[in-house]
């Protein structure tokens, strides 16, 4: 976009707020339509189009198709308390674990900052995801933190989003045709340390096993290039047969229940008889279904196979499970995104960030010395 475009955009936006303020417009009045700021200002109606866009954004107006844009009862005061609401989409509300340490640090830093956060959860549906992502930037909310599930169903409102420079960062994920700006572990050195750790005992032949299609979702498929790069830098092998993905029905969450495992012990025999020694997990409740496996088929670990989750999740500790896995800072992901929208809201930067906060293996009995 031109910087004369910018600024007819600008000069709209100042018109139209500053006949609100004197009065001009009353509450439920009807503004001036697209073509009316056309032809007004000489611009495109794309342009006016975004003018009336910014301020539903703000909260100040309301629109009707084929009807036009009406002032909106939140005006002034109570619009200025809108614009201080974060607005955070996650697909599971849960009092532990990793999504309310994400809460903890993005609520720290912006309480300090004189910003309240407004938590949605979605409850994993991908309609009420597209809602959230729709409503809440509509509604006169200054910024959205986001937790992605599925950037394809709303690869479109991402887009207008980020057209219309609306503050909004991911975590966990990141999309790479979209540059929004995001908050993510290290996946990727989580991956080589994983990997790195169980060629140190002296594993070769490790096989890694996601539940999920490796291209789609960023943060595993960054754990399966650290894998990848690690055994590549220590002179081994990458082995299609060792790399299994998308072998559930599901993902198992904290919410979501026990999933689909009926077929997992025979692909862990299979591993074996191919002489796999060790095996990285995508996550630890990818890990959980592998140990329930191998009981199933009285293979012991880590004797036979040691086993290397990720996320460290509290459910480990609450069942007494020694699991070898990577501890991501949840806290300080979020705490990272709410720098960086309240610093797009504060129009202190307007470029894509990339944070990415280190990693750290906690090294349990789920992993021991290669027996073969």
């Amino acid at each position: 976009m031109t910087e004369d475009k910018k600024s007819l955009y600008s000069q709209i936006v100042d018109y139209l707020i500053g006949m609100i303020e004197n009065k001009e417009i009353q509450v439920g009045d009807r503004l001036p339509t697209e073509l009316e700021l056309m032809e007004k200002f000489n611009v495109s109606r794309i342009t006016a189009k975004r003018a009336l866009e910014e301020l539903k954004n703000k909260g100040l107006i309301y629109r009707k198709k084929g009807h036009g844009s009406f002032l909106s009862k939140t005006l002034e005061k109570e619009n200025n308390i809108q614009q201080k609401i974060i607005s955070m989409i996650i697909p599971y509300e849960n009092s532990t674990g990793r999504f309310i340490d994400y809460i903890r640090g993005a609520a720290d830093y912006l309480y300090s900052k004189g910003y309240l956060l407004s938590i949605n959860c979605t409850d994993g549906y991908e309609a009420k995801e597209r809602d959230f992502l729709i409503s809440m930037s509509g509604m006169g909310v200054s910024g959205i933190i986001y937790y992605p599930t599925n950037r394809i169903n709303n690869f479109d409102i991402l887009s207008a989003l980020y057209m219309n420079e609306y503050p909004i960062v991911l975590i966990d994920k990141y999309f790479d045709s979209l540059p929004l700006s995001y908050s993510v572990s290290d996946n990727f050195a989580g991956g080589y340390e994983s990997c790195k750790h169980l060629i140190d005992l002296g594993h070769r032949n490790i096989a890694f096993m996601s539940s999920i299609n490796i291209e789609k979702v960023s943060s595993v498929r960054e754990r399966f290039l650290g894998y990848c790069k690690a055994l590549k830098d220590n002179g081994l092998k990458i082995t299609s047969d060792f790399i299994l993905t998308e072998f559930l029905d599901g993902i198992a969450t904290e919410t979501a229940g026990e999933v689909n495992i009926d077929y997992t012990p025979s692909l862990l025999e299979k591993l074996i008889d191919k002489e796999v020694t060790a095996v990285i997990a995508e996550n630890d409740y990818i890990a959980l279904d592998i140990i329930k496996a191998l009981e199933a088929i009285q293979v012991e670990m880590p004797n036979d196979i040691s086993l290397i989750g990720f996320d460290n999740i509290p459910i480990l500790s609450q069942m007494n499970i020694q699991l070898t896995t990577i501890e991501q800072d949840f806290y300080e992901i979020g705490r990272k995104a709410a720098v960086i929208v309240v610093d797009a809201i504060e129009g202190k930067n307007r470029k894509q960030i990339k944070e990415i906060t280190p990693i750290k293996l906690i090294e349990r009995n789920s992993t021991s010395k290669a027996a073969r």
